[in-house]
C-alpha cells in the first residue's frame, strides 16, 4: 500500500479550484494513503486525506512573535462529522488588500525570509513525516522558494522518490521581461526546479503545451505524462429544454467578468428573453455591474451538490477568459478546471477566450467544445445553438464523450496511480 506524502499550497478540496484539481488527480488513493502539508486556510478535507499538517501565513507570522497554533490534524473515526469543530474552524481569510500584494516582490521576498526564519514548526513536521513512514514526495508546484527547499529537504533527508506536478506556468517565465526584484525572484524559482526536475522520478502535467514548453527548458530525467484536469462523469443524458437555459460557473476573476458583461450583450442582440446565470463569487464592483443588466441573474457562489442540479438543467455551458492586452500574455498556459467539469457535465460547451492559450488549443483540437476568439462568430454561434435544439443536443453528446475520453475522474486517477506505484515498484 504505497504512501504519499503530499506538499501544496492549497488543502485537498471541493471548493477550491488547485485543490480540486489536487483531489482529484489522486483520488485512487485512499485518505488513508495520503497526508498533506498545505498553506492556506481551509479545514482540512478526510475525505482526501486522514492527516494533515497546516501552517498558514499568519500562523508562520504569530510563530515568528512567539504564539503557537495548532497544526497537526488527523481523522478521528468516531467523530469524522466535526471535523470542522475538532479544528477550531477554519483560520482568517487572507484580507484583500494583502492578496492584492500577489505580484509586489518587495513582499513576496520578505514572505521567503519569513518563511525562512520563523519557528513555525519545522521539527514537528519531521516528526509528523517519519511517524506517517511515506513512499513518495508529490509537489503542486507552486512559486514558493520556501516550498521547493523543504519538499527537496524532505526527499533528501529520507531518500524517498519525487513526483511533481506542474498546472501552470510558474517556472518557465521569460526573465528577459521581468526586472529588478521579480527577476531576481525568477531566478532564483527557475534554479530550484531545476533541481526538483532533476530529482523527479516523474513530472505530471496538465495539458501538452505546458509539458512541451517545460521540457524544452528542463530536459527530462525521469518519466512524464499528462494528465487533464478531471471531474466525476456523473451527469445524464442531455435533453432540450424548452426555454434554453445558458450557465457560467466559476472564477470571475482575472477579466472574466467583464467578458461576461459582453456576452450579456450578445445575448440581448439574438434575443432580449435569453438570460445568462452566473454561479461564483465576485468582486462587489462586478456584481453591481451585474445587476444592473436585466439579462444577467447573478447568484453568487452555491456549493458542488447545488451546481450538480443547476448543470443538469442548463442547455449551454460558458467558459470564457480576458481579452485584455495586459492579461492575455499571463493566461497563456491556463487551462481552468472547468473544462473538465464542463465536458464531463455532457452539456453543450461554448468557450469564449483569445485564440494561442493552452486551453484554447486544446478545444479546438478536440471535438466536445465549441471555441470562439471573435465577437461576430460567437453571436452566429449562439444564435444557431438557441435556435436549434438538436444541434445543441449533437454537440452535448460530443462533450460527453470527449468527457469520458480525456477528463474522467476515475479512469485519470487509476492511471496516475498505475504510473506512480510502477515506480515505486519498478
Amino acid at each position: 500500500m504505497p504512501r504519499l506524502m503530499v506538499f501544496s499550497h492549497s488543502g485537498f478540496s471541493d471548493t477550491n479550484a488547485n485543490g480540486i484539481t489536487l483531489k482529484n488527480l489522486l483520488s485512487a488513493f485512499s485518505a488513508e494513503e495520503k497526508a498533506e502539508f498545505y498553506l492556506d486556510v481551509q479545514p482540512p478535507d478526510y475525505s482526501a486525506a486522514h492527516r494533515y499538517f497546516r501552517v498558514t501565513d499568519t500562523q508562520m507570522v504569530k510563530a515568528f512573535l512567539g504564539k503557537k497554533s495548532r497544526h497537526i490534524f488527523k481523522f478521528d473515526p468516531n467523530d469524522g462529522a466535526c471535523a470542522e469543530k475538532k479544528s477550531g474552524g477554519s483560520p482568517k481569510k487572507i484580507p484583500l488588500w494583502l492578496k492584492k500584494q500577489k505580484y509586489n516582490f518587495a513582499v513576496k521576498w520578505l514572505r521567503e525570509q519569513l518563511w525562512a526564519i520563523s519557528p513555525w514548526g519545522k521539527r514537528s513536521l519531521e516528526a509528523f513525516i517519519d511517524e506517517f513512514q511515506p513512499d513518495a514526495v508529490v509537489y503542486m508546484v507552486g512559486e514558493s522558494i520556501f516550498m521547493d527547499k523543504l519538499v527537496l529537504k524532505t526527499c533528501r533527508r529520507l531518500n524517498l522518490p519525487l513526483v511533481l506536478y506542474n498546472g501552470e506556468a510558474f517556472r518557465i517565465i521569460d526573465l528577459k521581461t521581468r526586472r529588478g526584484l521579480e527577476r531576481a525572484y525568477y531566478r532564483r524559482v527557475q534554479k530550484l526546479y531545476d533541481q526538483l526536475n532533476r530529482r523527479a522520478a516523474m513530472v505530471i502535467y496538465n495539458c501538452q503545451m505546458l509539458r512541451e514548453d517545460y521540457e524544452a527548458k528542463y530536459p527530462r530525467v525521469g518519466q512524464s505524462t499528462v494528465a487533464y484536469n478531471s471531474a466525476a462523469c456523473d451527469h445524464g443524458a442531455y435533453t432540450p429544454g424548452q426555454q434554453v437555459k445558458i450557465t457560467y460557473f466559476g472564477n470571475l476573476g482575472v477579466g472574466r467578468s467583464e467578458e461576461l458583461l459582453r456576452l450579456a450583450q450578445v445575448l440581448s442582440r439574438i434575443d432580449p428573453a435569453l438570460v445568462l446565470d452566473i454561479y461564483g463569487n465576485a468582486l462587489p464592483e462586478a456584481a453591481e455591474a451585474f445587476s444592473q443588466r436585466e439579462n444577467i441573474r447573478y447568484h453568487g457562489f452555491v456549493d458542488a451538490a447545488a451546481l450538480h442540479g443547476i448543470v443538469e438543467k442548463s442547455d449551454i455551458l460558458l467558459h470564457v477568459e480576458s481579452f485584455e492586452e495586459a492579461i492575455i500574455p499571463k493566461l497563456k498556459y491556463a487551462f481552468s478546471t472547468k473544462i473538465a467539469q464542463c465536458l464531463c457535465a455532457g452539456r453543450c460547451f461554448v468557450s469564449f477566450a483569445p485564440g494561442g492559450s493552452a486551453s484554447s488549443r486544446y478545444l479546438q483540437e478536440v471535438e466536445g467544445a465549441l471555441p470562439v476568439s471573435d465577437e461576430k462568430e460567437l453571436e452566429q454561434l449562439l444564435r444557431k445553438l438557441v435556435n436549434d435544439p438538436a444541434l445543441r443536443q449533437c454537440y452535448a453528446q460530443k462533450a460527453a464523450a470527449t468527457g469520458r475520453a480525456n477528463h474522467d475522474m476515475r479512469a485519470t486517477a487509476a492511471r496516475v496511480r498505475r504510473e506512480m506505484e510502477g515506480l515505486l515498484h519498478g
